[in-house]
């Protein structure tokens, strides 16, 4: 007599990581469908609002009030924190609350409306209230670096009674590994006025952010400047001092900086504010602010930078930078970009006026 044995045994085609495509192709797709969607629907976040409508999807972010939930039908959609009665994530989220705690874990809510959190390290859940989560986020892998900018370029041409030619280059780039980050700013201009060059310019900075905490961080900081048709071969300055980061989230970022500096200048030729010398150099005070935000549902970016070096030897000599525009989100991760600058010496190059304005035009690639 053939000894029986278990279909379902070790060896059996059933079992394993084909298993299951093999019962759907013998007639168990239905239920083979229920499972994937049971699957699915217990991996997703789930929010009840409070005119009792349910959402399954991911929680991107949440600032400002406003939460941004993550759907496999309708994408991601903005959600007014207010009127959310209920959250439960399968993830560990970094909620960052109104009196500056910060927690991290996943989220459920109970039937009162607490907002209970289960710390990722194991320590005691944590209940508070839906009113007091200010912010947010992911929780990002240990060590893992974030890397994000875009680059925006303008190009016009000119013939007949003028015969010009413009071109125009900017690039932003940040680097982060909490609590290290790293910004990088690059600016080119160049324009020829009936085959001769008019206009050259260029700047580049970098400034490093160590934080100490949510907030406070120190920061160094070097910028480079050249401008030929200002006798600039070189306007320099590195600073280092303390910060404050006064908002950080994808919506709103506002930052300021300020510490002491040292400044160097190159003419091309003798100044005679120099008496005579082409170059200086001093100990300097330095300002930065730099922010960005999103109106109308991600609708349009306004940013805004400014600058300022003040020479502590010579209280007539310091220097204002502004950048400041808007982007608007075209198709995929195209924008087209409007840009003022606003430059302003006060003690500029003999024969130099001491302010500059200018108005740029773009298409730029965010990443």
């Amino acid at each position: 007599m053939k000894k029986a044995t278990n279909k379902f045994n070790k060896q059996s085609p059933w079992r394993g990581s084909n298993g299951l495509l093999r019962i759907c192709l013998n007639g168990g797709i239905l239920a083979c469908l229920s499972v994937f969607l049971f699957v699915s629907i217990a991996n997703a976040d789930e929010l009840q609002m409070k005119n009792g409508d349910r959402l399954q999807g991911t929680v991107v972010s949440m600032s400002l009030g406003k939460l941004v939930f993550k759907t496999s039908y309708a994408g991601e959609i903005t959600i007014k924190w207010d009127q959310i009665a209920k959250l439960t994530t399968e993830k560990p989220l970094e909620a960052y609350l109104r009196n500056e705690d910060t927690l991290i874990g996943k989220i459920e809510t109970t039937e009162d409306g607490t907002l209970i959190l289960h710390p990722a390290d194991g320590s005691p859940s944590a209940p508070i209230q839906l009113a007091q989560v200010k912010t947010l986020e992911p929780l990002k892998k240990k060590g893992e670096w974030k890397f994000n900018g875009n680059i925006s370029a303008g190009f016009s041409t000119e013939t007949g009674n003028t015969d010009t030619e413009k071109m125009n280059f900017t690039g932003n780039a940040t680097i982060a590994r909490m609590p290290d980050a790293v910004k990088l700013y690059m600016q080119y201009k160049r324009e020829f006025n009936r085959g001769k060059l008019s206009k050259n310019q260029g700047l580049g900075s970098a400034t490093y952010k160590r934080f100490f905490t949510k907030k406070w961080f120190g920061f160094g900081n070097g910028t480079a400047q050249m401008d030929t048709f200002k006798s600039m071969q070189l306007l320099g300055n590195v600073a280092a001092g303390p910060g404050y980061q006064f908002y950080r989230s994808r919506e709103l970022n506002l930052a300021a900086q300020i510490g002491p500096g040292y400044g160097y200048e190159k003419y091309t030729k003798p100044q005679s504010f120099l008496h005579g010398k082409s170059d200086d150099s001093y100990l300097a005070g330095y300002w930065a602010l730099d922010f960005d935000m999103w109106f109308f549902d991600k609708f349009f970016q306004v940013f805004h930078h400014n600058d300022i070096l003040y020479d502590f030897q010579d209280s007539t000599n310091w220097k204002l930078r502004t950048r400041t525009g808007i982007r608007i989100p075209m198709v995929l991760k195209l924008f087209a970009s409007i840009q003022f600058n606003y430059d302003y010496v006060n003690r500029p190059a003999d024969g130099r006026l001491k302010n500059d304005q200018e108005g740029m035009i773009g298409l730029g690639w965010a990443f």
